[in-house]
């Protein structure tokens, strides 16, 4: 048995040279005269879901295999610059805009399906976002989707909620291929859709932490930094001559950072890790990003910047204690916040600033370097332990907040702190006050994290192949 990719010069040692260039005749062969339409089936995911009942329009681009062996260079459905809209009409079939019909000449046909789209309140989003594009390669043997790019949030608009999340903004970007036979219900196709992309979770905790530790720390947000962003999903089918079957092979190439990449989530109210128990998601939602292996950051004093990847945490970190008052102290000296409703008082650990006095409003970045592979339709949860009984509060990061990660911050953020309002100050690392480099720990002891990889379909009872969803 040989596997070849299709061409035309195949094509024409198995057939006369112009059945590979015929017309298809538009003859039905359904015994009830339908049009050609699809059954879409779609895996669980947790992100911006979608599902079979959410699912919006897709785009189709179909060829014929002819009766003696061979695809045809013409296509049944679509073109070699993108598929044709197939519309949702009800329940679980979709239509396309314009119909189609089984040729006779065509015992067997090759479909390819993608789309971003969802549906919901009788609204539906692109097929695929703007600047995203479909195309076959010059043999028609590949079909890409070119230059994908997830979405971010706006940071420049107003939250009405609290939060800026860019995983709000992304929807799963499905494929799928099939070769469907000619039958009697030829006009149902059954599309399969699979998840082109990751999808990633972030969440802490501070794990192991002793009742005597009295470390808080409040986390205003959280990032996965340098994932590349931008990139090609190519399906290149190979056609068996023995057997008449086809099949694709679905992966990302020509990956690229296009300008500064972080995705994740901020927050107006500040996240709190204030015991050893609780473990707090810092993304709203999680992400969709491409599928790619990382290279973690590794920046060390003294040498040059890379785009090694890290996660990035803007945040505070404080010594919670009782009383009212701290070594004969009051709140008028500054170097301490006294909560006198709670009988509590505050130190702040980090970040450091040049008076060694307690600001509210302050923050500061840390990060903590992230090798991973990610692949297509897998969920990754990273779970960091932050101030546990091994652990500190990560390490200065590459001092980007003047640049970068200022565009990660809506201007003016104001937030609360026991019941003042206070505006947002991100205070860098003072390497006179701190004697810290770049890619030292803040606190005694970097953070660490583990990673928990779960398929999207685990507890979905979704399985591949088709399901009769009428």
């Amino acid at each position: 048995m040989k596997l070849t990719p299709i061409s035309l010069v195949m094509m024409a040692a198995m057939m006369a040279t112009s059945c590979a260039n015929e017309e298809l005749v538009d003859a039905n062969p359904d015994v009830q005269g339908n049009a050609i339409q699809f059954r879409p089936l779609v895996g669980h995911s947790r992100a911006t879901e979608t599902t079979v009942n959410n699912l919006g329009d897709f785009a189709v681009v179909a060829k014929g295999i002819h009766p003696h062996g061979g695809v045809y260079s013409n296509y049944l459905i679509g073109s070699a610059n993108g598929g044709d809209k197939a519309i949702w009409k009800e329940g679980s079939i979709w239509n396309l805009e314009s119909n189609v019909y089984w040729p006779t000449s065509t015992p067997s046909a090759l479909f390819w399906a993608y789309t971003t789209s969802q549906r919901a309140g009788g609204k539906r989003t692109p097929i695929l976002p703007e600047g995203v594009s479909f195309g076959f390669d010059e043999n028609g043997t590949t079909p890409t989707i070119s230059k994908f790019k997830p979405s971010k949030a706006d940071i420049s608009q107003a939250s009405d909620n609290g939060y800026w999340n860019d995983g709000t903004n992304q929807s799963d970007l499905l494929v799928a291929f099939t070769q469907q036979d000619r039958s009697t219900d030829a006009s149902n196709v059954s599309l399969n859709f699979e998840h082109a992309l990751s999808q990633i979770d972030i969440q802490a905790a501070s794990n192991g932490k002793l009742s005597s530790d009295n470390r808080i720390v409040r986390i205003k947000g959280a990032w996965i930094v340098n994932a590349n962003n931008k990139a090609n999903l190519s399906a290149g089918f190979t056609f068996d001559e023995d057997t008449q079957k086809a099949d694709a092979k679905t992966e990302w190439g020509a990956l690229s950072l296009d300008g500064f990449s972080a995705y994740g989530s901020f927050y107006t109210t500040p996240i709190i890790l204030d015991n050893a128990t609780e473990t707090r998601k810092l993304l709203r939602t999680s992400l969709m990003i491409i599928p790619q292996t990382l290279t973690a950051w590794n920046k060390q004093a003294g040498e040059a910047d890379n785009n090694g990847a890290y996660i990035l945490l803007l945040c505070r970190v404080e010594l919670k204690h009782k009383g009212d008052q701290h070594s004969g102290e009051d709140s008028a000296n500054e170097d301490v916040y006294i909560d006198t409703q709670n009988h509590m008082h505050y130190h702040q650990q980090f970040p450091v600033n040049a008076t060694d006095k307690f600001d509210a409003a302050e923050y500061g970045f840390v990060c903590v370097p992230v090798n991973s592979t990610w692949e297509m339709g897998k969920k990754y949860q990273y779970t960091l332990d932050i101030c546990g009984a091994t652990t500190g509060a990560g390490i200065y990061p590459p001092d980007l907040a003047d640049t970068n990660f200022s565009t990660l911050i809506p201007d003016g953020n104001k937030f609360d702190f026991f019941g003042k309002e206070y505006t947002l100050k991100i205070v860098g690392r003072d390497e006179e006050k701190t004697g810290k480099n770049v890619g030292d720990a803040v606190l005694s002891e970097p953070i660490q994290f583990s990673v928990d990889v779960k398929p999207w379909d685990a507890n979905s009872g979704w399985t591949s192949g088709d399901i009769n969803l009428q």
